[in-house]
């Protein structure tokens, strides 16, 4: 059974999805996002971007797949318990620590609305339990990843 926050998005799950992992490899519960991609490559027909801490760099292959919904799922602070899931509205990145990638994502995802008027931008955020260098994922975001590779995975 989806979660509702899951359920909630599920309307947006067009033919032309693009889902983007955003994060740091290095940095224990950052690194959900990059893992999240590894973990779906072959298994959605989404379109997958493993965007790491530089989604900027990106801008243009997701442009050029013409996406109705853009996905992305990001590693967040905003003192939930560790593992929640939130959706994140994009003028909430602006004004507070939803992000590591504060300034920037917000930043590309106003150019991302700019390129793509018409397309849905959705941000999943992840609370954060552990961010020390070289750790693995703490086990209540393991569940959170888990919990979302089985909901993108039904995206066939």
């Amino acid at each position: 059974m989806k979660d509702n926050l899951l359920a909630s998005i599920d309307k947006y799950l067009e033919d032309k999805t693009a889902i983007l992992g955003i994060g740091n490899m290095l940095r224990g519960d950052d690194q959900l996002g990059p893992l999240l991609i590894s973990r779906l490559q072959g298994k959605t027909r989404a379109r997958l971007f493993d965007c790491s801490e530089v989604p900027e760099n990106y801008i243009r292959p997701i442009i050029e797949s013409k996406p109705e919904t853009i996905i992305m799922v990001d590693a967040s602070d905003w003192g939930g318990r560790a593992g929640e899931l939130r959706i994140i509205k994009n003028e909430e990145i602006k004004y507070s620590g939803f992000s590591t990638h504060n300034a920037p994502l917000r930043i590309f995802c106003d150019f991302l609305k700019q390129e793509l008027p018409l397309a849905n931008i959705i941000i999943i955020g992840v609370q954060v339990g552990r961010r020390e260098l070289m750790q693995p994922l703490s086990l209540e975001v393991e569940a959170a990843l888990n919990k979302l590779v089985d909901f993108f995975i039904g995206y066939r």
